[in-house]
């Protein structure tokens, strides 16, 4: 009978090491893999998109070196950095990068794809800065969720450029992406605007305009650099064409579609600042 105790007394501790041994590994686990279960394409870390220039610069080297796009690398090293890049510019080599496009697809490949296919839908149909005219001298601010208040407390899912001068229809936006036209016409919150959905299945979002550069039809393809129309002030109001209830500006929203098909914003900030640095290369 003591035998038998004993064996059961040693039997539970054996379970109790090998509990803990396993929860060690979990957690090294999801540390070393930046713990894609936690964040996810869905997360406010992801939906900040915070990539720094000199960060993009190199994944700029690295897609020459690797063919790997600039999606494909973000959907890699924002788990290994958990979805905060900025400051790890020495870590991003092209060893790491293969290292863990591996891993991931061999030990968490369903939702690895996913955020791959976030990524891309983002990063790998941006061609042209969204104003053709003055894009030097346009002025935006990282205003992620700043504080809105029309039609109800909210938050700014987007980024406004403001141009040096306050002229309607004067300032030529045009398409980032080549794409199809999903959605045109009248927003009370967007005046005048128009939606392109880019080849990978990014969502691009042109508000305020002042006018249309032609009558657009859903389903029409149009090539990055089109001229979609002119920057404007219309919105804010219920009656077609209400305009002035704030200066001319591009509202700009970059949207991404979810498991559950539903349009989810990412910051366009960082985005603007690559496109901006490279037009005026």
């Amino acid at each position: 009978m003591k035998r038998k105790k004993w064996m059961e007394y040693v039997l539970m501790w054996v379970m109790v090491l090998a509990a803990v041994w396993l929860l060690f590994w979990y957690l090294e686990d999801n540390k070393k893999t930046g713990n894609l279960f936690r964040y996810s394409e869905e997360s406010e870390e992801f939906r900040k998109m915070e990539l720094s220039e000199a960060i993009l610069d190199q994944m700029e080297e690295l897609e020459e070196q690797t063919g790997y796009s600039l999606g494909e690398q973000i959907a890699v090293f924002l788990p290994v950095f958990r979805f905060r890049m900025v400051g790890n510019e020495q870590e991003m080599t092209q060893e790491t990068l293969e290292k863990w496009d591996l891993f991931y697809t061999e030990r968490k490949r369903e939702r690895f794809l996913k955020l791959k296919e976030s990524c891309c839908a983002i990063w790998d149909d941006l061609q042209c800065f969204p104003v053709e005219n003055g894009e030097k001298k346009m002025t935006f601010e990282n205003s992620w969720m700043f504080p809105r208040t029309y039609g109800g407390e909210r938050g700014h899912e987007g980024t406004d450029l403001m141009p040096p001068k306050n002229l309607r229809d004067y300032y030529r936006i045009v398409s980032m992406t080549d794409g199809v036209v999903e959605q045109v016409g009248w927003l009370e919150k967007g005046g005048w605007r128009i939606g392109i959905r880019s080849e990978h299945g990014g969502y691009f979002y042109y508000a305020h305009l002042s006018s249309y550069a032609k009558e657009f039809q859903i389903g029409e393809k149009v090539e990055a650099g089109d001229l979609l129309g002119y920057m404007g002030d219309t919105g804010y109001g219920t009656e077609e064409d209400t305009k002035g209830k704030f200066d001319v500006h591009l509202h700009l929203g970059i949207y991404i579609q979810t498991e559950r098909k539903e349009e989810l914003s990412i910051n366009p900030y960082w985005i603007l600042r690559f496109l901006a640095k490279k037009a005026e290369a």
